[in-house]
């Protein structure tokens, strides 16, 4: 007698049926795999790897991972030295290269280049399969799983970010609520494609090059005013909440609910700022810095020096005389017992 179950769609029935099958099944895994996106040039390239080191290092199912990087301005020499070990790293990694040309018109100054600007590009970019993805600033670390962010409903918006902090909205005239930090990003790429976000920004940008202190941040926050949903600054914990921000307090009584979990359990930490906030910067203190030296001993970049070391003589001689300091020291305070027992009597 047949049975009269129904037979599945992907039943096979021969070499061709078995093939069709594996694509499917393939294809099906990608649509859900996470897509993650980061851009870079030359310069950030190293920070980039260890921040996708991180990311890999917090990633439990590889195969549902999708990483596209957006590069420039990579020197054939360090193109080579870096991507045998990304893609082994990630083997679903996948390299896109950015025109400059884009948004050679878009001003730069400081710390940034051209180059902070390539994730207006996402939508042209990104393949049109792709749907949703996470932007990441190359100068971040994951700390935990991104599964949660990946999963998070955006309810109908273009995207999901962390507010900007009160003090740097009220130094560049925006209202604390309505202007986020574009460092980490959940993407609806649909969204994106229908806005024009390259054309849109450029008007935005020559019109208003007062305005373009962050950058494609004032572009993004631009573009899609009030059509973002504050996610929890623990997707992008800033330097400010770590007490590197001079007139932010982190006392327990003057932070929201989804600042005190940003440093209590941060799941991105975004070294964001010029100079010593860097972890490869020899004076950066910041608390959560090991992160990134941790990743880092496991990338090509171990044993390079860090940004503004002394040169290694000098750090033998600083060692030594702070060796003998502490030796002298611990004299004392074994003398001083002694000698306050003879002062007694």
């Amino acid at each position: 007698m047949e049975s009269s179950r129904p037979t599945s769609p992907w039943a096979r029935k021969g070499p061709a049926d078995e093939l069709c099958y594996l694509v499917a099944i393939n294809l099906t895994i990608r649509s859900f795999a996470m897509q993650i996106v980061c851009a870079t040039d030359g310069n950030y390239l190293p920070h980039c790897a260890i921040m996708l080191q991180t990311l890999r290092d917090h990633t439990a199912n590889l195969d549902g991972l999708k990483v596209y990087l957006i590069i420039d301005n990579v020197s054939p020499m360090q193109f080579d030295a870096c991507m045998p070990y990304l893609y082994r790293l990630i083997p679903s990694l996948s390299i896109l290269r950015a025109d400059p040309e884009q948004v050679r018109d878009f001003p730069v100054n400081g710390h940034a280049t051209v180059a902070t600007y390539f994730r207006l590009l996402l939508p042209g970019l990104l393949p049109q399969e792709c749907k949703r993805a996470i932007f990441i600033d190359s100068d971040s670390v994951v700390t935990a799983s991104l599964e949660p962010f990946w999963q998070l409903p955006l309810q109908g918006k273009a995207l999901a970010a962390a507010p900007e902090h009160w003090i740097s909205c009220r130094d560049h005239g925006y209202r604390h609520g309505h202007y986020f930090n574009a460092g980490v990003m959940l993407v609806d790429l649909e969204r994106w494609r229908q806005a024009d976000v390259l054309g849109r920004g450029a008007l935005y940008a020559q019109a208003n090059p007062d305005r373009m202190r962050h950058w494609d941040q004032d572009v993004l926050n631009h573009v899609f005013q009030d059509d973002w949903l504050s996610a929890g600054e623990r997707w992008n914990a800033c330097p400010h909440l770590f007490g590197l921000l001079g007139g932010f307090s982190c006392d327990p009584n003057d932070l929201s609910s989804t600042e005190a979990e940003a440093i209590r359990d941060p799941a991105i930490v975004h070294f964001a700022g010029p100079g010593p906030v860097k972890p490869w910067n020899a004076r950066c203190r910041h608390p959560l810095r090991h992160h990134y030296l941790k990743a880092r001993a496991h990338t090509p970049w171990a044993h390079q020096p860090l940004v503004d070391a002394p040169p290694p003589r000098l750090q033998r001689l600083w060692e030594r005389a702070r060796q003998g300091s502490l030796r002298r020291l611990r004299r004392l305070r074994r003398l001083a017992p002694a000698a306050s027992v003879q002062g007694d009597s």
